[in-house]
This record gives structure tokens, sequence and C-alpha cells, in this order.
């Protein structure tokens, strides 16, 4: 007999911590588990098959470990093999990450004056696009993340809302955070990467709140000025097309571990220093340690190959020194601004600490660094420390894309719900309130409303039996 993964609604009243300080929700949260742990509250839930510990671990599997839905069953299978215990399918573990996400996606978030939000668009194939609005308390981060000098994690953060739009326009981007500044707050800051659309709708939204401080994300900042520079730099150019062609003449020999590293398309500018660094490395490397790791050909011939396939490097030996100092000089700044956050002392701090340098390439980077900073702190218009970066939206967006990629089609679909599972401190309070809150039916109903019917389905209509047979008659 098929086991139930599904229950109906369930009329219980929703007991999750709807708003509130969200260390004390914690705090509730973790209180709840141990009287779990100790047997005082039953596990099971109404209409349900598995209980709440299956079902967590299953989704900390998914989420945590990246596994995929059939990955996860098979996980399963291999420990409860022993145990003659029921598996649950990979069709039953995506029903819950559904409903765990949608539970967290309507769930009530506090009403805040000093939330900081993080937005960024997440795209795919299709019309649609994902507008991904996080957000962090002011107080939240000076006293848990600046206070320890690090960035913000997943779990620092919380989804105020993914909007899925077709379009990209600044006044449909204005609505929405307009939409949801009424149910959260008006922001005390927004940080984003300063794309046009975004950029353009973040400034209407200020022409109503013009308390609202806009900070142009530092990561995305600094590749741009690398842009400017290199992009325009024939030998930088000329480099990276040798890089590219050096990559393919290598990949199938013997000495494929020396080929360059590849960098993506999209964004060259954001890791420039994995080739700088491999250039020079190669360049400062023993030819006799090289020689030892490929014992079985003959040295002389081994020095012929790199010289032939490797020994363009040496024209650009000072050119890979000059790329690697202005590297150095984005990367401490934003080490800085992303571990004590930005404020009125940024620019002062900057200016104060920054080396006296000859070379103009590198007067010329400094002094870009030092009018973003200007423009930056010139925004923040009373005391206080802020947010400097958006790379924790850009780190969630990574890992859906891990999970996006084993889709079918490269579309926005359910997997998009994995951003709002990795946010969460999924306790098992959480998990069962989710279960007994939302239904599959739910998560069906948000879908078609959001999304229509997907591609992957049309498909299977257009190419069914069904379907050839009625064209043929």
């Amino acid at each position: 007999m098929e086991k139930a993964c599904d229950g109906g609604r369930s009329k219980v009243k929703r007991t999750e911590v709807g708003g509130g300080d969200r260390k004390k929700a914690e705090i509730e949260d973790q209180s709840a588990d141990i009287e779990l742990e100790m047997g005082e509250t039953d596990l099971k839930i109404k209409g349900h098959y598995y209980d709440v510990k299956t079902i967590q671990q299953a989704i900390h599997l998914l989420i945590n470990s990246g596994i995929s839905f059939r990955g996860v069953e098979k996980v399963f299978e291999l420990f409860n093999d022993c145990e003659s215990q029921a598996t649950p399918s990979f069709s039953c573990i995506r029903k819950w990450l559904g409903r765990i996400a949608i539970y967290e996606l309507k769930r009530e978030k506090e009403y805040r004056r000093d939330w900081i939000y993080i937005v960024d668009f997440t795209l795919a194939l299709g019309k649609h696009k994902a507008l991904v609005v996080l957000g962090v308390s002011q107080e939240y981060l000076l006293s848990n993340v600046i206070e320890e000098k690090r960035g913000l994690s997943h779990k620092d953060v919380e989804i105020l809302a993914i909007e899925i739009m077709e379009s990209t326009k600044g006044e449909i981007i204005e609505k929405q955070l307009d939409k949801i500044s009424q149910r959260v707050g008006v922001p005390r800051q927004i940080v984003a990467d300063n794309s046009s659309d975004l950029a353009r709708g973040i400034k209407l939204y200020q022409e109503n709140n013009p308390e609202v401080i806009y900070t142009h994300d530092v990561t995305h900042a600094m590749a741009l000025l690398l842009k400017y520079q290199l992009e325009s730099d024939k030998r930088y150019q000329s480099f990276i097309q040798k890089c590219s062609i050096c990559r393919q003449q290598l990949q199938q020999t013997e000495l494929s571990f020396l080929a360059p590293p590849s960098q993506r398309s999209q964004c060259r500018y954001f890791n420039i220093e994995r080739l700088t660094d491999w250039g020079i490395k190669l360049l400062n490397s023993s030819v006799e340690t090289l020689i030892s790791l490929i014992p079985d050909i003959a040295p002389s011939l081994i020095y012929q190959k790199v010289r032939d396939k490797l020994g363009w490097l040496n024209d650009y030996k000072s050119d890979l020194i000059k790329w690697n100092q202005m590297v150095s000089l984005t990367r401490s700044i934003e080490t800085e601004l992303k571990q004590a956050g930005i404020n009125h002392n940024s620019l002062d701090c900057f200016a104060k600490n920054q080396l006296s340098f000859d070379a103009p390439y590198l007067q010329k980077l400094q002094q870009d660094i030092f009018d973003y900073l200007a423009v930056q702190c010139h925004k923040i218009k009373h005391e206080g420390t802020f947010l400097a970066t958006s790379d924790v939206i850009e780190s969630l967006f990574g890992k859906y894309k891990q999970f996006s990629a084993r889709c079918p089609f490269k579309e926005i679909s359910q997997m998009l719900l994995t951003i709002c599972l990795s946010t969460m401190d999924l306790t098992t309070t959480v998990v069962k309130n989710a279960l007994l809150n939302i239904s599959f039916a739910d998560v069906e109903a948000w879908f078609l409303q959001v999304f229509g019917q997907s591609s992957l389905s049309k498909r299977k209509i257009l190419f069914s039996p069904d379907c050839e047979d009625t064209e043929t008659a």
C-alpha cells in the first residue's frame, strides 16, 4: 500500500512565532526540540506516515549536503536496509520541501524600522525573473556579525519576499518594494549590485522614502573598477586569449595539471586573481619539482614541452605583477568593508591606511576606490554602521543554481524555494508547524498562480502518444 506523505490541511492554529526577536524565537524552538527529544511531545504529524525527525533529516540532507531528491531517497535506503524501515520517496521529499518553503514565505515577519534589505534578481530561461529580498536588522548586524568581524551567513538573514516577475522595469520594482515595506516596515538601508533596472527601482522607491540609504555592493563595485581598467588593456586581453588557447592545448596531455584555470564569461572580473596567481606561481615554480612529477618522460622532453606550451608566460611577467597589485588593492578594501561595515569613518580610514603608489595605474585605481567610498559614505546622513555587501544573496543564488542545474529545463521552478530553506533554522518545531499549516494543495496553488503551466509539463503533453494519435488522425 502506498504510504501517505501529504495529509489534508490541518485546522490547527499556527503556533510558530510570527514576529518578535529572532533570537527569542530560536531559543523557544530549541527548548521545544529538547522536549521532543525527551519524548514529552509526540513526533508524529496528523495525516502523515513519517515522523518529524525523518522529514527533518531528509531536508537537512537535501539543503546542507546538496544531495538530489533521488540521492536523499538512496541515503535512506542505505541506512534503513538493516532495520527494515520505510523509505520516503523522492517525490515525497520534494513535496516536503515545497510545503516548508511556502510556510516560510507566508510566515509573518517582524515589523521593524531598522531592516536592511538585500535585493537582487535571479534569472533563467523563459519570461520569468525572480526578485529576491533578504532582510537582516541593523541591530542584529551590529551585535552578531560586525562584532564578530565576519560576513553574513545564510542563517543570519530572513526571506522577506520572492516575487516572480515578467519585467524588471524600475516602476515594477518600486511597487514590489512598497508592498514588502507595508508588511515588514520601511528599511533603513537597501544593498544591491547597481544593475540599471534595479538601481532605477530603488531610486524611485527613495523618492517616497528619502531616509532610505542605498548602498552599491562593494564586491560588484570593485569588479567594475577592475573591468574599466582591464577591458581596455590590450595586454590583459591578449593574456586571456592565450590562457584559453593554452588550456585547450594542455587538457588532453600529461601537462594538464599545469593548465590555466577557466573563468566564467559573465563574472570574469570577480576572480582575476585565479589567473594572475596561476601565472606567478608557475613562473616561480621549480623545474626540478616539475620533472619529478612526471617520472615516465625524459627530463629533456618535459622541458621542451613546457617551453613550447607555456614559454609565452615569460612575456607577461611584469604584467602579472601589475595586475596582481591591482587585485590586492581592491581586495583590501573589500575585506575591510565586509568585516567592519560602512560608516562615516570608512573614507578617512581608507585614506589614512593607504600607501603612496608611483605607478599611474595604481594611483588611478586608488582614486576610483576613494570616489566610490566618498559617494557611499555621503549617503549615510546619520551615525551608525551599515552593510556594505550583498555577498550573502549571491551565495544563496549559487546554492540554488546547483539544484536548478539538475532540472530538465533551465527555467525558474519549484527549486527556487530551496533559497527559503537555506535561510531557515529547521528545528523539529518549525518542520511540524509547517506541515500542519501548509498542504501540498497550497504549494500547487502557489506554483500555478506564480508560474502557470511549466515547460516540462507542456512538452510532456505535446509529445504524449495521445497527442501524436490526434495529430495523425
